[in-house]
């Protein structure tokens, strides 16, 4: 099999991964959203890390940015605007992890974490949520919104790592088996 297919391929499968896991908020409807959001968060961070790792930072580059354009279409971004931030938060996830990750994979995540929240906070608090939301939005979802987008953020891409940590040794060696 080609490289090209074998990128192709292994990027689809993440990325239909990823779905699935944004999908669990209608499959499972009776999870509070609050606790939703660690759960699928933390599963969508593990697919980014997976994806720059194993497949490469373009695999998770097409996934960070495919993502937050996917939760818009299916109804989970309540403004088209916070899908520019929650890709910049992606890719910034995926760069980090992607480049440090030989290097130490703990500095790899633990920088991804944190920059992925910094630049959430800083696209979703400090600029969406003052300069694009409509005037007319509910204070409640601004509120929402200013919650959701802050530390929730670290946590989310933290377990991601957590979890990257884990499958990503056994996912390298099972590529190595195959080849």
């Amino acid at each position: 099999m080609s490289r090209t297919v074998k990128w192709i391929t292994r990027t689809a499968i993440l990325l239909a991964l990823t779905v699935v896991f944004q999908s669990l908020r209608v499959l499972l409807p009776f999870i509070p959203v609050n606790i939703s959001q660690y759960i699928i968060g933390s599963l969508v961070n593990l697919c980014l890390i997976v994806a720059a790792v194993v497949v490469g930072i373009k695999s998770g580059l097409v996934i960070a940015v495919v993502a937050p354009i996917i939760a818009l279409v299916q109804g989970f971004t309540p403004f088209p605007v916070l899908a520019v931030p929650i890709a910049l938060g992606n890719l910034v996830l995926v760069i980090a992890a992607a480049l440090l990750y030989k290097r130490n994979t703990l500095l790899a995540f633990a920088a991804g974490a944190v920059l992925k929240f910094l630049t959430l906070y800083v696209g979703v608090i400090m600029i969406v949520v003052p300069f694009f939301l409509p005037k007319d939005a509910p204070a409640k979802m601004t509120a929402a919104l200013s919650v959701q987008f802050s530390w929730p953020q670290l946590v989310t891409a933290c377990i991601g790592g957590i979890l990257a940590a884990l499958v990503l040794p056994v996912l390298n060696k099972t590529i190595k088996e195959s080849q």
